[in-house]
């Protein structure tokens, strides 16, 4: 009972019970992983920071905890609602889990053939994205946003989604429904919005 009971408090609110054994510190950043830490991680947290000073809500370094996983029992366990997923931010924590992460390659994939590969450093600035909407607009008001808004904010200031112009032409040949076109699709919607809102991000969150 004791097992449960501490199995379900680390799958809600601390990844860190599920022995991910090791840990580093990056300025306000504390990383956790299942295998020893690349030091090329603090390059790409910093790549992330440049990307996350662009938005206009960023507001200095946030303290974060980064669980990298290998796809393994940890992120299948913390990922019940969303194994698909690059990464995902614990609700209403500065906790982000991260799906199966290659540090040396600044690289997260999440088993898909097609667009199943991002830059680690990118999800780490979209994740962080969604703490910067929650500390802007509050964690209510964030949560009732449309999905794309959110996702698609987040994609929009990591800079990237997982294919490229090349990949989703011809992925709109064969499967104009895909999830990864849709995000690829929708970042370009926001750009647009943002623009016609000459880049007033609380403008774009009110617009709906």
């Amino acid at each position: 009972m004791a097992f449960l009971l501490l199995l379900a408090v680390a799958v809600v609110h601390a990844p860190q019970l599920l022995a991910f054994p090791y840990k580093q510190h990056v300025g306000t950043v504390t990383v956790y992983a299942e295998r020893p830490i690349d030091p090329r991680i603090a390059g790409e947290l910093a790549r992330a920071e440049g990307l996350l000073r662009a938005s206009p809500i960023y507001t200095g370094p946030l303290d974060r905890s980064l669980f990298l996983t290998d796809g393994g029992w940890r992120w299948r366990l913390l990922a019940i609602q969303s194994p698909g997923a690059f990464a995902f931010r614990r609700p209403f924590s500065s906790a982000i889990v991260f799906n199966r992460s290659d540090v040396p390659a600044d690289r997260v994939t999440n088993g898909r053939a097609i667009g199943g590969t991002r830059t680690l450093s990118g999800v780490i600035a979209h994740e962080t994205t969604h703490i910067m909407i929650a500390n802007d607009l509050g964690g209510v008001r964030s949560a009732m946003l449309p999905t794309w808004q959110q996702e698609e904010y987040a994609d929009h200031v990591a800079g990237e989604s997982s294919l490229t112009d090349a990949k989703a032409a011809r992925l709109r040949q064969t499967d104009p429904v895909a999830p990864a076109l849709v995000y690829y699709d929708a970042r370009r919607r926001v750009a647009a919005a943002l623009g016609a809102k000459r880049g007033s991000v609380d403008a774009f969150f009110a617009g709906g």
